[in-house]
Formats: structure tokens, sequence, C-alpha cells
């Protein structure tokens, strides 16, 4: 009889996230744009980045952060000129954690406030980079590979027997 392949046990994966720190994400450095940018630049450093959002900055603090959702729940559908300031449009203060804060915080944080992205900042609270889900993702599959590429893609539908009838 062939074992089944062995799959962390949640303790297991929570543990892991606990231990682990932000910076080992290699945390990615943001698209930081000046408060008086519009939301025509705003969008464009996203398409051309490549990034699901823009940090408002002043000098090197974070003052607001503008993101895809901004664009879909604020602007698409609305009669707003892109020309328009950026600043009505972007969540003032976002929520921020530090590099050396641990992956289970900052997914706690980025789940209670149903973000995508996290800004980091160092004491001083001058912007270090940012993190998004699909960082901490990949973070998990490279922790657990075998468990993550044996996943099927239903795992509530399993077979009957071991021949997989």
């Amino acid at each position: 009889m062939e074992s089944q392949p062995s799959r962390p046990s949640i303790d297991t994966a929570e543990a892991a996230l606990a231990r682990s720190m932000i910076r080992e994400l290699r945390p990615a450095q943001p698209v930081c744009l000046d408060l008086n940018c519009t939301l025509a630049e705003a969008i464009d450093s996203m398409r051309v980045r490549r990034s699901g959002c823009v940090l408002i900055c002043e000098g090197h603090h974070i003052r607001g952060i503008f993101t895809e959702r901004d664009v879909l729940n604020k602007i698409a559908g609305q009669d707003v000129s892109l020309d328009s300031p950026l600043e009505p449009f972007m969540t003032p203060n976002p929520v921020v954690a530090s590099s050396e804060d641990s992956l289970s915080d900052a997914i706690q944080l980025m789940d209670r406030g149903g973000y995508r992205h996290l800004p980091l900042v160092d004491g001083d609270g001058k912007v270090q980079g940012i993190i998004s889900i699909q960082d901490i993702i990949e973070y998990l599959a490279e922790l657990f590979p075998t468990e993550v590429l044996n996943i099927p893609p239903h795992p509530e539908v399993g077979s009957k027997t071991l021949d997989g009838g």
C-alpha cells in the first residue's frame, strides 16, 4: 500500500509564517508619486510598471496609496477627468508594516483590511518597499513546494480507491 504524501499541518504552516520575516519576501521598490500628480499619471505609472498600486509620497514618507481597486470603485463608469488631481481618489494614511514584522502579522493586517498590497516603512516612517498577496503566495509555494504542487485542482474531491477509481 502506497503512502500518501504528507501535507503540512496547519500548525507547521502557522509556525513557519510566525518565524518568517517580511524581509524574506525580498520586497519590491514601490512606485512613489508626488501628491500633486494626476489620475492619468498614476494610472500610466501603474500600467508601465505593471504594478497594482502606487504610493503617494511627500519626500520619503507615505501620504496615501492608490490601487487598481480605487480605479474600479472610484473612477470607472464615473464622469471623472484623468487630468484631475490624484489626492481625492487615493486612500490617505494607509496601513503600513516593517520588513522586520512577521509574515503572520502581515497576513493578518492584509486580511483584516482587505488589502492586496502592504507598504513597508522603517522606524522613521520612510518608505522601504511594498509587498503583495502574490508575493506571500509565491513565498509559501517556495516554502512548501511538494505540498503546493501536489494539491489536486479540487482538494475536496478525492478518489475512493488507491488506483484513482
